[in-house]
């Protein structure tokens, strides 16, 4: 697929007026105000807003045009955007909160709580698929003025703040009325030519190719953006995207597509700076197992294959010794929640005997049976990861293939038509796991919906605990209920975890603040600037 040059990217399009800026920041000079960012993306986006899907691509484009109550700050404390200050009632059970009162809509309308509630309740609670984690929790969302608006919950819901400033979790970011009262929010126009109250406005989207958003002049946040443009490309090729950055014509990649074999020769090059930060999301890669398969709805079949593959070599050849050996379902830099005892050794000779006992004998080809491994092109550390695991069945007699999708043919094989034996995926696992791994696991959450429980895994015992978890408020108590949440996802097996990835961005040195939120990855690029 042919991809324009950068030149060619940001020609035909006027530049920006630039302009001194005002007010304190907390550095000695105030960065110039100008220039255009490329970012990289590693698969077309489903979608430009947050309430339709959680996809890497439509999440870095959503995050630059539309804004959230609130954000997260580096301690994954809570801080303001669109709500300037907020109340907690002494029950956790009423959360008020009170808008700024100069946000516009880029078509300049204001931006009210009336906005506010129609999100809440008309769009995200009915489409946004990990809304079923959390929304039947809430017993009203309304707006009680013109700029204030209330949660009212049924019971205490120990991350509610958390999750509302992980939009990656939620989907929360705010949405105009005025744009979707009236219409189904899942074929809205407005989802491919979204109109926000961000940093930047939308401009075009040349599928295939890329997205451009422009400043938005009327940013009621003082001074922002810094950026005359962004464009978000399109190259889910890794080596065409590699030598798109090694030439100056993308200017990031993020953690999720960084080539880990050359980090070492990134961080000696000064032409280019790591950010080794913005790890809130403590993301895992996966593999997940079907359960609807004829021989992999066995849970001693998928023990056995989790003995069988040997997750340290994935580590050192498909991320060249970048990350960690992943060891449960919650990632360890979430500390608080986080155990390693439930994990699997690598033992092909009692992974083979566990086979055997499951009545899955070799043939006289030496085979057992055979299994479709499904990954998705742009990330090609999980393609090596599959052949990997691949070259380990085979040795305890399971006849693995692996099969290679465009992102979109992946997510509607995998998570809609549920047509996979395994599948490579990353999951992310903070914050915190209530808005990250409840949305996984849950019974509730098995819908024909990307990056939700598309494995079919259920165990009542495990809901029990997951509607329990979020109420107690106590962490060492709660961390022991996940303890038990943590103990009953890997004897079951929804999916294998195999690595912890690194949290490494790589960015042009000619760029300033690209990555400052905790989920770097997907933030607004509102205080980036061009050195």
């Amino acid at each position: 697929m042919f991809h324009p040059s950068r030149r060619a990217v940001l020609a035909g399009t006027s530049a920006l007026a630039l302009g001194a800026l005002a007010g304190p920041r907390a550095r000695a000079q105030a960065p110039r105000r100008g220039g255009s960012l490329i970012l990289a993306l590693e698969g077309e986006p489903t979608s430009l807003t947050s309430h339709l899907a959680t996809d890497t691509p439509a999440m870095m484009v959503a995050n630059n045009i539309f804004n959230a109550l609130v954000l997260l700050d580096e301690k994954l404390q809570p801080i303001p955007d669109l709500a300037q200050r907020w109340t907690v009632s002494p029950d956790g059970l009423t959360y008020t909160f009170e808008l700024v009162q100069n946000a516009t809509w880029h078509d300049g309308k204001p931006v009210t709580a009336a906005d506010v509630e129609y999100t809440f309740n008309e769009i995200l609670s009915k489409v946004h698929p990990r809304a079923g984690s959390w929304w039947p929790n809430v017993a009203s969302a309304r707006a009680t003025g013109t700029h204030t608006f209330v949660f009212t919950l049924k019971a205490p819901f120990a991350p509610f703040l958390t999750m509302l400033g992980s939009v990656l979790s939620s989907g929360a970011t705010i949405l105009p009325k005025h744009i979707y009262e009236g219409t189904d929010p899942r074929t809205n126009p407005a989802n491919a030519r979204p109109i926000g109250s961000g940093a930047f406005r939308f401009q075009r989207w040349q599928r295939g190719s890329h997205i451009e958003l422009v400043r938005n002049e009327r940013y009621w946040k003082p001074n922002r953006p810094y950026l005359d443009r962004l464009v978000l490309q399109v190259l889910p090729d890794p080596a065409a995207r590699l030598l798109a950055f090694e030439r100056g014509e993308v200017d990031f990649l993020h953690w999720y597509i960084v080539p880990y074999d050359r980090v070492g020769q990134m961080r000696r090059d000064p032409r280019f700076q790591l950010l080794e930060k913005g790890d809130a999301a403590a993301t895992n890669g996966l593999m997940l197992y079907n359960h609807r398969h004829q021989h992999l709805r066995d849970v001693r079949v998928r023990q056995a294959i989790a003995h069988a593959i040997n997750r340290q070599t994935i580590r050192d050849r498909a991320l060249f010794g970048e990350g960690k050996v992943a060891q449960s379902h919650i990632g360890s830099n979430v500390a608080a929640y986080f155990t390693p005892d439930f994990d699997y050794a690598f033992d092909p000779a009692k992974a083979n005997a566990m086979l055997d006992e499951a009545g899955l004998r070799r043939g006289s080809d030496g085979r057992r049976f055979a299994v479709r491994i499904f990954w998705a092109s742009g990330r090609d550390y999980e393609g090596r990861g599959a052949e990997i695991i691949r070259d380990n069945l085979r040795d305890v007699g399971v006849e693995a293939t692996v099969q290679v999708f465009d992102r979109p043919s992946f997510i509607d094989r995998v998570f809609r038509q549920w047509d996979f034996d395994l599948a490579m995926q990353l999951f992310t696992t903070g914050p915190d796991p209530t808005i990250s791994v409840t949305p996984r696991y849950h019974t509730r959450q098995i819908q024909r919906a990307p990056f939700v429980n598309g494995m079919g895994y259920s165990n009542p015992e495990t809901d029990r605990l997951f509607d329990a978890e979020y109420r107690e408020t106590d962490v060492p108590k709660r961390a022991a209920v996940w303890r038990d949440i943590q103990r009953n996802l890997m004897r079951d097996l929804p999916a294998l975890p195999l690595f912890e990835l690194p949290p490494i961005h790589a960015a042009s040195a000619k760029f300033g603040d690209v990555v400052t939120g905790p989920q770097g990855y997907i933030q607004s690029r509102e205080d980036a600037y061009q050195r």
